[in-house]
């Protein structure tokens, strides 16, 4: 070969090269370009819709899926068929109630971008029990007022499930398609610790398949500061009934030497706990791990102020080990919190002279690392049998399940896809928080799915979650809808880079 035939050679394969590299930075620009005027459609596909989907959610609302109480199991499979029939009208076909054995979970998937990744989106559309005497206004009679949306479960979690729908409807209204593959979720359990979803994933694994999560079941920091959960606690329950006889009995005539069903409850109640306040129960704290280093920089990195709390639940001082901070109790420390009690005469109005006979406790305990909550119930139970009184007996009600604590990993992919969303929309970048809450369902996802569940819900700390007047805020309806607008798109354009 001449040299000068070798060096055209050269030149040709050079500019062969710089072609294709500028051809794929065209693509790049173009694709980035695309998602960027996307963002102002799907916006004005949210404003222009927003009073018919506050309707939509407002039906949600009202039915009450009370998934602790058997006779609400109706209405809990009502909701799901209000759902699914959600999914259907904004372009979901496969959307279908899968059975487990308790509720059922709400399925759906638009599975028409070939070669693009999955994102599967959880949320939970059953809720706590009501005080119907506590509400301003009836708690499944939902109204509207000051931008806040009062009812239960408008914040815990329906704000969850719908959000997460109406994103996809402005997605898919907007453009007619979406830019990834999308699985729903929505659990019917969640209330009662999630007995059955682990279960249901293990016997849809293949149909739940899916490359990434999140959880629509979760909280930021405030209404302009993001925050992306990084940890959660577990829970294990007990009730029990303390009998010291067949039937209350009158003060006057057996007063003083009856043994007191209250008395002893009370009793038994008192001995969980130290002067200090720490759990008293033997072992309870014997496989707690101590908080780590990097645990206590990201409380560092997070502003608290007691005096905020305080005023959202007016309380007038702050209680437990002052070994801890407030944020490590909450996030890293386990607790026994008595959760009800009922004994005696308790109705609102009269005034019954008796001995009480029966008294009844529900305890929850909030674990973390490495505690089992079977073991921690196990040690209640014995403590409970070594502390009761002489004339007293005990029984027991134990509630199924337990939910494990859970850790996500903040040097993942999976967790930047979702930092630079929030970033995004909230002009400011998530913090990173660890929760005092409980979310059973995560950990299953990890374990049998093989993904991390990372946060993306919209709930705010002063929004009553599981308290009478539980409200959501109308703006974080929006600002929700954005940020999973976002998530999805970015998602895609950086997925396809890596192709």
């Amino acid at each position: 070969m001449t040299k000068s035939k070798c060096l055209s050679l050269i030149f040709l394969a050079v500019v062969s090269v710089s072609a294709s590299t500028q051809l794929l930075a065209q693509k790049a620009t173009k694709k980035n370009a695309t998602t960027k005027s996307a963002m102002p459609l799907y916006e004005k596909y949210i404003d222009d819709n927003m009073d018919a989907h506050l309707k939509e959610f407002v039906e949600l609302i009202a039915i009450p899926s009370i998934s602790s109480i058997p006779a609400n199991k109706t209405d809990v499979a009502k909701t799901g068929e209000w759902i699914v029939n959600k999914l259907k009208s904004i372009g979901i076909s496969t959307a279908q109630l899968l059975p487990t054995a308790g509720n059922p979970v709400v399925y759906g998937s638009w599975d028409k971008a070939p070669g693009k990744p999955t994102v599967l989106i959880y949320a939970h559309y059953d809720v706590q029990p009501v005080k119907e005497s506590e509400w301003e206004n009836p708690p499944f009679a939902p109204v509207i007022k000051n931008g806040k949306i009062f009812g239960r479960g408008a914040s815990d979690d329906k704000s969850g499930v719908m959000i997460s729908m109406l994103a996809v409807e402005a997605m898919l209204k907007t453009d007619g398609r979406l830019p990834v593959n999308v699985k729903f979720l929505f659990e019917g359990e969640e209330e009662i610790g999630s007995p059955n979803f682990k279960n249901f994933l293990e016997k849809n694994k293949e149909l739940l398949k899916t490359d990434f999560a999140v959880t629509a079941d979760d909280a930021q920091y405030n209404d302009s500061i993001p925050a992306i959960t990084t940890s959660s606690r577990g829970a294990a329950q007990l009730e029990f009934t303390v009998k010291t006889a067949n039937t209350d009995a009158h003060s006057g005539q057996f007063g003083g030497k009856t043994p007191n069903a209250v008395v002893a409850i009370s009793q038994i109640i008192a001995s969980l706990y130290d002067k200090a306040g720490n759990v008293a129960v033997e072992g309870f704290y014997h496989k707690v791990l101590p908080i780590t280093a990097a645990q206590k920089e990201t409380i560092k990195m997070v502003p608290y102020d007691p005096a905020k709390d305080m005023e959202i639940l007016g309380t007038t001082a702050e209680v437990g080990d002052p070994t801890f901070s407030p944020l490590e109790r909450v996030w890293y420390r386990p607790t026994l919190e008595v959760i009800g009690m009922q004994g005696g005469y308790t109705a609102a109005e009269g005034h019954s002279n008796i001995v009480p006979g029966n008294a009844m406790a529900r305890i929850t305990c909030r674990l973390v690392n490495n505690q089992d909550g079977k073991e921690i119930i196990d040690l209640i139970v014995k403590h409970i049998n070594k502390n009761c009184p002489v004339g007293a007996s005990v029984t027991y009600k134990f509630k199924p399940g337990y939910a494990s604590p859970n850790t996500t990993p903040t040097d993942t992919k999976a967790f930047s896809y979702v930092s630079d969303a929030l970033s995004k929309i909230y002009g400011k970048q998530p913090f990173k928080l660890g929760t005092g809450g409980t979310g059973g369902a995560m950990l299953s996802f990890k374990e049998v799915l093989g993904v991390y569940a990372y946060s993306l819900g919209f709930l705010l700390p002063d929004e009553k979650w599981h308290a009478s007047n539980e409200f959501f805020r109308v703006s974080s309806m929006r600002k929700g809808q954005l940020v999973y607008c976002y998530y999805l798109q970015h998602l895609a354009d950086e997925e396809s880079k890596v192709k």
